[in-house]
């Protein structure tokens, strides 16, 4: 049997583009695979569609603040027949996303993560943080 086979992975995930990269530092710093689209130039300025497909290719979900145009692609992805995702966090536009507030959203990451354990714990679902 291959080391690690039959254990789920832990839920990754993806800081869309209005999160600073410090947030996915310090989540990692405490053992999580987190990374934030603002780290990788490739990844900036996509179209919504593309995080979403850069999303499911690394098997990561997707934590944004843009619920306008994510709980449309959600129910789209998750319709009988689509592609699905592997699980969308929306943060709603009350919670502060300055440099003093990262702390308070670092923690509420972590507890989502803690929330939703494996890899498969979110898929093609949605939560707020």
């Amino acid at each position: 049997m291959a080391c690690g086979a039959g254990r789920a992975q832990a839920l990754k995930l993806l800081l869309d583009e209005m999160f600073s990269p410090a947030i996915a530092a310090e989540l990692r710093s405490r053992g999580h695979d987190v990374v934030a689209i603002k780290e990788r130039r490739e990844w900036q300025a996509k179209p919504d569609p593309d995080v979403v497909s850069l999303a499911r290719a690394e098997q990561r979900a997707i934590v944004t603040n843009n619920v306008r145009d994510f709980r449309p692609l959600h129910a789209e992805l998750v319709a009988a027949g689509s592609e699905g995702h592997a699980g969308m966090v929306f943060v709603p536009a009350t919670v502060l996303r300055t440099k003093a507030a990262t702390g308070q959203l670092v923690a509420a990451l972590e507890t989502k993560l803690a929330e939703y354990p494996d890899d498969e714990a979110l898929a093609n679902g949605e939560t707020w943080i």
